[in-house]
């Protein structure tokens, strides 16, 4: 019969997981040099999120091993692929908007498509040609540090991993109480709460099969993060238009001054230039995010006023007790 995760010591669990999440990230950055293989980015993010996590989380039992400059760099890479991901993110929801676009919006659509487009494929050079050897070689020093790791008398990893959980369940309450609250500070309070939800998520995860429902919370909880994260990836790509609006408007102007110099007023190119307007079409990309991002807030805070985020705090309460009566007494299990 497999030994639980809960009564084993927290710092062989912490090894092993470290271990694993290193696998992942290992195996998802050897895909990363096929363009058809969409997911490799996504499930490389998604290894190394979880390996960051679990040191800063359990950070007693890592010091002692990891030194805070690998550590570093473990966050250094997993947020270099970020903008790589917020692309893809806003290319997807372009496509979306395409059936809707009239006429005259195409100028100022078709423009940020391409931007968006140019972007992407400079980062996807960029972390094919560094991202696989920058984490050949953290991976490296990691795993020569892990095979030096001997297992103690550190406490169990149910009661270890029970205490973070009421530390992050408490936080997590918090931020989604502000959701609910003030409206001039939502925006952020979303952003965290979605933050305090994906490290809940983190510590919940590996212990999920061993507690009663403890499937259905992670599920529970990753629909919540779900909407925020949509949320919050519209408020990023809103900062984007914004500062593209910008160089949009210097780009065509600083077209019509080069055709001017050269040309009469009435000249077809000129009056070409004056025609490709990229204003109404980033407009229109600004009101369907305002009423996008409009209608998932009410979706949020509708689910969080009739009791969605109490009652899954209080079915992880639950989960909690059940993981300390584990850790504490193996016989429980």
């Amino acid at each position: 019969m497999k030994e639980s995760l809960a009564t084993q010591p927290a710092a062989r669990v912490v090894r092993d997981l470290a271990r694993n999440y290193l696998d992942q990230a290992a195996q998802a950055a050897h895909r990363l040099s096929d363009p058809q293989d969409t997911e490799a980015l996504h499930d490389f993010r998604v290894a190394l999120r979880r390996l960051r996590s679990l040191l800063a989380a359990h950070k007693t039992f890592v010091k002692t091993w990891l030194p805070k400059k690998l550590r570093r760099r473990v966050k250094e890479l997993a947020a270099g692929t970020g903008l790589a991901r917020d692309t893809e993110v806003q290319i997807a929801w372009m496509k979306q908007q395409h059936g809707q676009v009239k006429s005259h919006q195409r100028p100022g659509y078709q423009w940020m498509m391409a931007r968006l487009e140019l972007r992407l494929r400079e980062e996807y050079q960029d972390l094919h040609d560094a991202l696989p050897d920058a984490f050949r070689r953290l991976n490296k020093r990691i795993q020569g540090r892990l095979d030096l790791i001997r297992d103690d008398d550190s406490p169990p990893f149910g009661t270890v991993t029970a205490a973070r959980l009421l530390e992050s369940a408490e936080d997590f309450r918090h931020q989604l109480q502000r959701v609910v609250g003030d409206d001039g500070e939502a925006d952020e309070a979303v952003h965290q709460a979605r933050i305090a939800g994906k490290r809940l998520r983190y510590l919940l995860e590996p212990v999920a099969a061993e507690l009663e429902g403890g499937k259905e919370l992670v599920r529970e909880l990753k629909d919540m993060q779900n909407l925020m994260g949509e949320i919050h990836d519209i408020q990023v790509f809103s900062q984007e238009l914004g500062q593209a609006s910008e160089e949009a408007g210097a780009e065509r102007l600083r077209r019509l001054i080069d055709l001017s110099l050269t040309l009469s007023p009435d000249h077809p190119d000129v009056e070409a230039a004056r025609r490709q307007d990229e204003r109404a079409g980033l407009m229109s990309l600004a009101r369907d995010l305002h009423d996008r991002h409009e209608h998932l807030m009410s979706r949020l805070r509708a689910k969080l006023t009739e009791g969605e985020g109490a009652r899954f705090l209080e079915h992880l309460a639950a989960g909690v007790a059940r993981l300390q009566q584990v850790g504490t007494d193996p016989a429980v299990d």
